[in-house]
């Protein structure tokens, strides 16, 4: 078992590197505070951005791998489990069941729960989602 988590580790280890040397332009061996969430997000993790912000603010400047790997190994929330918690607001929203809500009422969800995005942000996502002539979103 103990062998088991060791190969484990250093596989977690060499995928960091990996990562992480794509992210090194430059191949000095550092990394800028503001790429570390770049890597942690590559690996399929998804820090909010106060997070982001966070683990930039610890880092205090450019970093090597080792420090970058200790930042992969937190626990953040995958793009999955957030995809549930968006899903679950979509389906308390739609009063009818008919897989549409309003897009007032997604406009107000995005810009009111969690992680709340700029109205720069919310029209950036707007403008990729359909509605139906009743302003439906499906």
């Amino acid at each position: 078992r103990r062998a088991a988590r060791k190969a484990a580790q250093a596989n977690d280890d060499d995928i960091v590197r990996e990562a992480f040397g794509v992210f090194d332009t430059d191949k000095d061996g550092l990394l800028q505070p503001n790429e570390i969430a770049t890597v942690v997000r590559a690996l399929g993790k998804n820090p909010t951005q106060k997070e982001a912000d966070e683990m930039a603010k610890e880092a205090g400047g450019p970093v090597g791998v080792d420090v970058v790997a200790k930042f992969c190994k937190k626990k953040f929330p995958k793009p999955s489990d957030q995809d549930r918690g968006m899903r679950a607001a979509f389906e308390a929203l739609d009063k009818d069941g008919n897989g549409t809500i309003m897009e007032a009422e997604l406009r107000q969800i995005l810009t009111t729960l969690g992680e709340a995005l700029s109205m720069h942000e919310l029209d950036l996502i707007m403008r990729e989602i359909e509605t139906d002539a009743m302003g439906n979103v499906y």
